[in-house]
């Protein structure tokens, strides 16, 4: 049983935007401007990490060693790891490209506009977090015999990552009820590590980067880079899928 399945998957996981929406005071922090309309969450799956990892590693030498940016690049700018947020535009320009040009990775996003979400998720971020997660993994952690799932996570507290983990969990048992079709012979675990400890996980961070900007800010420059490469958009909310052959455009 489960021949037909790869051995194992990796999926990185990263989000841009922020799930909070009140304040401690009951403010509402997307209608004064505070806190993001949009939670864009990407994942990005491949079957080996260290091929990935040793892409990225090698791509980041290749432009440390590029005379035309160590000129750029200032004393306090060591690229470290790749962040789209805090990345010159140049490097950011050069890694969508790397993305695009990557084999073997496949990626997905959901995108949530917060105020339209229910009412018990408007006002619980990390519940919020969790049911999107769950929502863009449900279908795709069955898809091997073990799938090991590694968020980028900012916070490290225990109780936070078991009501995401526990969030999660419950999307994707009940999708499992609803699709009895599924084997379920398979392993699933759950790792969070910080953003720089593996390609993976910054690639899932430009990717979430560039659907954020499309949505957050009219921006589409970034998106317009690896659109081809993303298997679906989900704006969830919306009721809206964007896929390769139906791209999103900011006009929709």
């Amino acid at each position: 049983m489960g021949n037909h399945k790869k051995q194992k998957i990796y999926i990185f996981f990263d989000e841009s935007g922020k799930p909070e929406i009140y304040s401690a005071k009951g403010v509402n922090l997307v209608e004064t401007g505070v806190a993001t309309k949009y939670l864009v969450l990407a994942s990005v799956r491949v079957g080996d990490q260290l091929f990935l990892q040793q892409s990225v590693t090698d791509f980041k030498l290749r432009l440390l060693k590029d005379e035309s940016f160590v000129k750029i690049f200032s004393s306090a700018y060591a690229l470290d790891s790749f962040h789209a947020q805090s990345d010159y535009p140049q490097v950011r320009e050069k890694f969508y490209d790397f993305i695009n040009n990557m084999p073997d990775v496949k990626i997905d996003v959901l995108v949530a506009e917060k105020l339209k979400c229910f009412p018990n998720l408007r006002t619980n971020p990390d519940k919020l977090y969790g049911v999107m997660a769950g929502h863009l993994l449900k279908n795709i952690t069955h898809q091997a015999d073990a799938t090991e799932i590694i968020f980028s996570r900012k916070d490290s507290k225990l109780m936070v990552r078991r009501e995401m983990e526990a969030e999660i969990e419950r999307i994707r048992l009940h999708y499992l009820e609803t699709h009895p079709n599924i084997d379920r012979q398979f392993n699933l675990s759950y790792q969070h590590n910080p953003h720089y400890t593996h390609g993976g996980l910054q690639v899932a961070d430009y990717v979430a980067y560039a659907v954020f900007q499309a949505y957050e800010n009219q921006n589409q420059k970034w998106l317009d880079m690896i659109q081809a490469k993303i298997g679906i958009i989900r704006d969830i909310c919306n009721k809206k899928y964007f896929t390769r052959s139906n791209p999103l455009k900011l006009s929709t």
